[in-house]
């Protein structure tokens, strides 16, 4: 969390230094449990705007599982505490079936008064178009699902059903009803079924500006309903959180750099580190560090500073590899101590097992605990297919790739390298030319997307166009060499190993 030491909110007669944890009145300190001076202080943060138990639980509580007699006796502790009770509700006012309401005039003085970090998100009902009530159990279902894949993505936080639900019906407008849930996007859609064929559209809605940001339509033959069903919801769920991600990204540009809190650093550390360039890298780096001087248990922060490293040192962008994946293996550690459910902490530590430690059984295991943390999240499947051509599984790389693009239509341009490579080592070299097709223009500073179409050219007898590459590979990359390779490739499979060598030192690769 940011520093808000000098952060004082004035509210009903009382002042609250909520970094302290001290609420006054009339200059009388007021005694309270920890948990009852936070809840007050995420009230007194956000006024007028309609706070759902999720919400209050996932600040309050840190996302803990919580009985709902648990909160309603730190809302009751609160009110006494305020001079409120349950029958006046003049300072926190229930709303029954959305949440609960800071009423009071609040006034904030020093580091100012902060909403929840995270970009906020509503699904509401999918209609059902079918004209046949019996069929409302699938669009009830694909919203159900995506509510329920998306909350899986700890960088949104998404409303629950029960609050979603609550407007089905209702008449109510997207703009109010953001209002009252406090959030900042609404995610609705339809579904219609007619015969063996199904439609579903879904559209990403920005209430306050009353405009659409992102709407999708799919058809689909429906042989199989619950195939159908998670088929289009995975879809839906990536294509939502990669629009809402990129949203918030751009809104933090021109933002003075102390309003940007870890999260923000780590979202953009992300951006920065897909990018997959030794000067995006260099950026994502100083990002991720910012995050963790913010928050140092911050597990995503901590993994994101670990998967630049892994970065830098196996596309042989630094001088002294073993050191940087010294450096990953230190920070993806942290972050799974850290949050050992932070599906980025798991995937960060397998890829730094596999290049720090060659331990490939371990490698596997994590990153199969960090697709079972986010099932629906392609990026975890291009991480595993990542990792499976070094550990001797080209054909199973190939099937999670395509998973992948699937699961995510918009996919980043590096699952093209990672489709390329591990059809490489299955062998069809052609078509793994086809994948490194115009990586060199897409992505210059991806080292490895040069020098395995190198190995690929070479492997068909084009050696002029693999001299050509490794050329292009050495002035970009001067670290890229055979004495690096030699050292650092972590193969399972010798005969693999021995191809990238072989290949790359017959085109000309320096020693």
């Amino acid at each position: 969390m940011a520093d808000d030491s000098n952060e004082i909110i004035t509210f009903a007669g009382f002042e609250l230094n909520a970094s302290r944890g001290e609420l006054c009145r009339d200059g009388v300190l007021v005694e309270l449990e920890p948990q009852v001076m936070d809840l007050i202080a995420c009230f007194a943060r956000n006024p007028g705007v309609v706070l759902t138990r999720d919400q209050l639980i996932d600040t309050v509580w840190g996302g803990r599982v919580v009985s709902d007699s648990a909160i309603s006796s730190r809302i009751n502790a609160a009110r006494a505490a305020l001079g409120d009770d349950g029958a006046a509700q003049r300072i926190i006012r229930t709303l029954p079936r959305r949440g609960f309401r800071f009423e009071p005039t609040v006034t904030t003085a020093g580091a100012g008064s902060a909403l929840l970090a995270k970009p906020s998100i509503a699904v509401l009902p999918f209609e059902n178009m079918s004209g046949d009530p019996d069929q409302q159990y699938f669009s009830d279902g694909i919203t159900d699902d995506i509510i329920t894949e998306l909350s899986r993505y700890d960088e949104l936080f998404v409303i629950s059903r029960q609050s979603s639900f609550a407007y089905r019906d209702t008449g109510t407008s997207p703009a109010a009803i953001a209002r009252d849930l406090g959030v900042r996007y609404i995610a609705n859609g339809s579904v219609r079924r007619a015969g063996r064929r199904i439609r579903v559209t879904a559209q990403l809605i920005d209430p306050k500006e009353g405009r659409q940001l992102w709407a999708e339509r799919y058809d689909r033959d429906l042989e199989d309903v619950f195939e159908v069903q998670d088929e289009i919801t995975t879809v839906i769920v990536n294509c939502l959180a990669g629009q809402i991600t990129r949203l918030h990204y751009q809104s933090l540009r021109g933002q003075r750099p102390e309003a940007i809190d870890a999260y923000d650093h780590v979202l953009r550390a992300m951006s920065h580190g897909l990018r997959v360039s030794p000067e995006h890298n260099s950026i994502a780096i100083s990002e991720a560090e910012q995050a963790i001087a913010i928050d140092p248990h911050h597990a995503r922060g901590h993994a994101f500073l670990g998967f630049a490293f892994i970065n830098a040192g196996n596309n042989f962008w630094v001088s002294d590899p073993a050191e940087s994946f010294r450096l990953a293996f230190e920070a993806s550690r942290t972050a799974v101590a850290a949050d050992g459910r932070d599906p980025w902490a798991q995937a960060t530590l397998g890829i730094a097992e596999l290049w720090h430690n060659r331990a490939h059984d371990r490698c596997i295991s994590h990153m199969l605990r960090a697709m079972e943390l986010n099932p629906s999240n392609a990026h975890m499947k291009g991480l595993y297919s990542f990792i499976l051509p070094f550990c001797g599984q080209p054909e199973l790389a190939l099937s999670e790739m395509d998973a992948a693009m699937r699961m995510h239509p918009h996919f980043p341009d590096v699952f093209q390298v990672l489709r390329g490579r591990a059809l490489l080592f299955l062998g069809r070299y052609d078509e793994a030319l086809e994948s490194f097709h115009n990586m060199s223009s897409l992505m210059p500073g991806h080292s490895n997307a040069l020098g395995y179409a190198a190995v690929a050219y070479g492997a068909t007898g084009r050696w002029r166009e693999a001299e050509e590459a490794v050329k292009e590979l050495v002035s970009r990359h001067p670290h890229y060499t055979l004495a690096a390779l030699r050292r650092h490739l972590p193969f399972a499979r010798q005969d693999d190993r021995k191809l990238v060598l072989d290949m790359l030192e017959r085109a000309g690769l320096p020693v």
